[in-house]
């Protein structure tokens, strides 16, 4: 029984070495292949083929981005009082110069008060000046007509005192003749005397009305000077108006553009502490925020591989995480595009800030918003092919690369020029044409010349 078994595993184990053998034999049974030499032969390898894709490969850059308003601002009191009114809340809708809160100040109000009433007094003083010009102008005028008149009666003494000495000289001819007495010489010559007196009385009243007349002019100048003094009182009195006026335009918080109110940080009846009164460091607090929504600003980070292709005006295409379906992209004349670059890279990150402008008119976006951001940098080689990543056989650090094809039922290794890599595809800028088969995947080991078996 013993020699019986060991006869039988002895057979067993000899017809599976044989059927394995058979198996492998048919597995390794050889293909011969066509124009092949001294009698060698080799297997087809199974490969996966495709053909290449018309058109280069643009170049995209998608980063994430955050929205932010396009414009926003905390408002600050710059005078210390209380919050009398507070016409807003959060959430409210604002337009440009509205009027949002009131601090009350009545120090600035009695000086507003105190100022008009000033300058109502320069305007009045310079109505007296004004006054005062016309009364030196007329007395100006009664001096001149002074001096005519004085003159005229200077010529009728002049005029008399000739005569006189005209008659003086014939009585005394007459008296030297013995024709008349001599007590007439006498009475002529006094006669003379008194027209000579006559006559410079005359001459010192035109002097003295020519004085008048100086004065006057001098009132007159005076008057003036006067009256632009006052006027420039009415300038000082109004300029420290206006200075008031803006202090008292302090007390109210007005919207800078339109938006909306996103804080609120004091109630009526609380005190509100100037800007500048000298706060501990983190202790400022605004009155309110408002943001800018119509427009807001989406920002990325550019890498420094991507700086160089970026310009304003590039397409972008904008995805926000809260808003799944929702593509904002150029639509017309509403473009989508790079707004804003800062030109220049942040030394700790190598990445460029670039903002994308979305119009916003229905507040759809909102601060802190996620999403991303894709940039059309580049558009891809004209006459281009793309094949797979995968199917890139090599590549040299010159832009050359090798490509496996399938041609005639063999593998044939070609050199191909490579432009832009997106990492799912690679552009391909000559060595390719667009009826080849390009080899993605092998069975196996594959080298020039070996026998193929293609499937697409």
């Amino acid at each position: 029984m013993l020699a019986l078994a060991v006869l039988g595993a002895v057979g067993a184990g000899t017809g599976y070495v044989f059927v394995r053998g058979k198996a492998a034999a048919e597995v390794v049974r050889p293909t011969q292949l066509d124009g092949a030499k001294n009698g060698e032969t080799s297997a087809a390898i199974s490969v996966k083929v495709i053909t290449p894709r018309s058109g280069g490969i643009d170049r995209l850059c998608t980063q994430p981005g955050s929205v932010e308003p396009f414009e926003c601002a905390d408002l600050y009191s710059k005078v210390s009082g209380f919050l009398v009114e507070q016409n807003v809340d959060i959430g409210y809708r604002v337009h440009a110069g509205d009027v949002l809160a009131r601090i009350s100040v009545p120090e600035y109000e009695k000086q507003i008060k105190e100022d008009t009433a000033n300058v109502a007094r320069a305007e009045a003083r310079v109505d007296q000046m004004k006054a005062a010009i016309t009364s030196a102008k007329a007395d100006l005028g009664v001096a001149t007509a002074a001096i005519s008149l004085a003159q005229a009666e200077k010529k009728s003494k002049e005029s008399y005192r000739a005569y006189r000495e005209k008659q003086r000289d014939r009585i005394r001819d007459l008296v030297a003749s013995r024709s008349l007495e001599a007590k007439l010489a006498d009475e002529n010559e006094d006669q003379f005397q008194a027209a000579v007196s006559s006559d410079l009385a005359a001459a010192e009243a035109v002097n003295a009305a020519r004085q008048k007349e100086a004065a006057a002019r001098a009132r007159v100048s005076q008057a003036r000077a006067d009256l632009r003094y006052a006027e420039a009182e009415i300038e000082t009195a109004k300029d420290k108006l206006e200075q008031s006026k803006v202090l008292l335009d302090y007390t109210i918080i007005r919207s800078p553009y339109t938006g909306v109110v996103t804080q609120r940080n004091f109630h009526p009846g609380d005190f509100i502490r100037s800007a500048d009164a000298g706060y501990a460091k983190g202790e400022r607090v605004p009155v309110l925020a408002v943001e800018r929504t119509d427009v807001m600003r989406v920002v990325i980070q550019v890498p420094e591989r991507d700086v160089p292709f970026v310009d304003c005006g590039d397409p972008a295409v904008v995805e926000v995480d809260a808003l799944p379906g929702v593509v904002f992209k150029t639509r017309g004349a509403d473009k989508v595009e790079v707004s804003r670059l800062a030109a220049s890279e942040d030394p700790q990150t190598r990445m460029m800030r670039t903002e994308v402008h979305l119009k916003n008119p229905d507040g759809t976006l909102r601060r802190g918003m996620f999403g991303r951001v894709t940039l059309s940098l580049q558009v891809g080689a004209p006459g281009a092919f793309r094949i797979p990543s995968a199917a890139l056989f090599g590549k040299a650090g010159d832009g050359k690369g090798v490509v496996r094809l399938a041609r005639g039922g063999k593998a044939a290794f070609v050199s191909v020029q490579l432009g832009a890599d997106n990492g799912s595809e690679v552009e391909i800028l000559s060595g390719l044409t667009a009826g080849d088969r390009v080899i993605v995947r092998a069975a196996g080991p594959l080298s020039e010349g070996n026998a193929v078996a293609a499937t697409d």
